[in-house]
């Protein structure tokens, strides 16, 4: 029988391994939508990062989707990915909606 102690970290490991899966789905589409290209191609630009840095897909993907949204972090992880997608996302803040229709 398991402990109560070992249920509640199998559950929270369960949470956390959710929320970087939603947080990676969403780096990924944060990728697409920036880049025109298909899912596939925009996870394997997260894996490109991931091992050029060492940093984990989880906060990698995290840091991409805050960046995104605005947020500055002092993380080296924000720092990673502000240097991978940074210029990205200024160029894609810099076109008028007008020019997108």
């Amino acid at each position: 029988m398991q402990s109560e102690h070992h249920q509640v970290m199998s559950y929270s490991r369960l949470r956390a391994d959710d929320t970087s899966r939603i947080k990676i789905d969403v780096a990924i589409g944060v990728l697409v939508a920036l880049r025109g290209c298909a899912p596939d191609q925009a996870f394997a630009e997260l894996v490109r990062v991931v091992q050029r840095t060492g940093i984990g897909i989880g906060s990698i993907a995290r840091a991409l989707v805050d960046l995104a949204g605005g947020s500055s972090g002092t993380t080296a992880e924000y720092a990673e990915a502000f240097n991978a997608w940074g210029e990205l996302l200024a160029q894609a803040r810099r076109v008028p909606i007008s020019a997108v229709r």
